[in-house]
């Protein structure tokens, strides 16, 4: 068996962790500071890694950054899409993460993404739990109805994406469409909606249809929103207990491009709704794509800019790793009702400031009993003839 000892579970007692894995291994985790393993709840893995074949957004507009992809994804096999979105797991898994929440997009030729990414959910279950969404990225309507009924059929819950249909009368015909397949195919919806600067109201009219489970994601209008809508629309989010879920990396990258000074934020109001009770999730949404440049599927980067976007105070930032465990799990069972392992990741860090000031690499991931994922930061700096190891300087 392994041993590892001098865990800091939650921050609150060190114990120690048995693995029945066959080994004969004591590891020390040095008072290292563990919580149950991440989820991303919401992500595209079908495009992360992308960026060299789509080339640069150089707009870097929502709307630049899907034709990009679009013109390359359907020359892209199921397998082809198969390796890409597997190679984007294992980022995430380095990164603790064992619970993803993939949006394939149904507007692929004979909606491939969605078929490897349901090929992937099974090849890859020992080491991930994976719900697939069908998602049409341009729009139901611009691409395949049937298509994306069909997908909506065989996926574990129905996306949506009003903003991407050609005016807002079409928007709400998508959102009557998703809601009908919800009742029909008793699944639950995890829809992009208003996500961009300008006020939109889908969102309302979504949450005033009948339908099953609702998550909604982006979100990122309400941020330029007045006051009093905003206080009613969360009364209604919580009155169908939606969860809302926030992917700050991305829409910060993308939002605000047709604004000079001052800029919109692109980020909805996470602080508001978790102080009044709403449900509240994060995803890494995208990287090295042509929607999000940067990043290498950690959803601690995503946790990092939401509390420096909020102004988070300190007490704040450390109860919002509910935003990758405990919320996150709550919207996951919501929507599928299935629970997903009970997983542990260990970080690279004995509290959760000095994670969210290292943004170091994870310590150890820990998947039904195994060691899936392992790292240890180290460094030295060297003066005067002695070795320092800048981490040991963080109190």
């Amino acid at each position: 068996m392994t041993i590892i000892k001098n865990v800091n579970m939650l921050g609150v007692k060190l114990s120690n962790i048995t693995l029945n894995d066959g080994a004969n291994t004591v590891i020390d985790a040095e008072g290292r500071i563990a919580f149950p393993s991440f989820f991303d709840m919401h992500v595209h893995l079908e495009n992360a890694l992308s960026l060299k074949e789509t080339g640069e957004n150089d707009s870097g507009t929502l709307n630049e950054a899907v034709e990009r992809w679009a013109k390359i994804r359907d020359s892209l096999s199921v397998e082809e899409l198969k390796n890409r979105i597997k190679k984007a797991i294992i980022l995430e898994i380095f990164n603790g993460v064992t619970h993803v929440r993939n949006h394939a997009d149904t507007c692929s030729k004979n909606i491939n993404s969605v078929k490897a990414s349901l090929e992937v959910k099974e090849e890859m279950k020992d080491f991930v739990d994976i719900q697939v969404v069908a998602f049409p990225e341009q729009g139901i309507f611009n691409c395949n109805e049937d298509e994306f009924k069909r997908a909506a059929e065989i996926s574990d819950i129905i996306g949506g994406k009003p903003d991407g249909e050609d005016n807002e009368d079409l928007g709400k015909k998508h959102l009557e469409l998703i809601s009908s397949l919800s009742l029909k195919l008793n699944k639950s919806i995890d829809s992009h909606i208003d996500q961009g600067d300008e006020p939109t109201r889908f969102s309302e009219y979504l949450l005033g249809l009948r339908n099953g489970h609702i998550a909604l994601s982006h979100l990122t209008s309400i941020h330029s929103d007045n006051d009093e809508y905003v206080s009613r629309l969360i009364r209604l989010i919580k009155k169908r207990n939606a969860s809302v879920i926030s992917s700050p990396l991305t829409t910060v990258f993308l939002n605000g491009r047709f604004d000079k000074y001052p800029k919109r934020r692109g980020l909805t109001r996470i602080k508001q709704l978790l102080s009044e009770g709403v449900n509240v999730a994060l995803g890494h949404d995208d990287f090295q794509n042509p929607f999000f440049p940067f990043g290498f599927g950690d959803i601690i980067q995503a946790l990092w800019l939401a509390v420096l976007m909020e102004q988070a105070n300190l007490k704040d930032a450390e109860a919002w790793i509910d935003l990758i465990t405990r919320n996150a799990e709550i919207e996951w069972t919501l929507s599928t009702s299935f629970k997903p392992s009970e997983d542990i990741v260990i970080l690279d860090a004995k509290s959760l400031r000095e994670q969210l000031s290292t943004l170091s690499t994870r310590f150890m991931v820990i998947r039904k009993g195994k060691i899936i994922a392992y790292s240890n930061r180290s460094g030295e700096v060297f003066l005067n003839d002695s070795k320092i190891n800048p981490y040991d300087l963080i109190a």
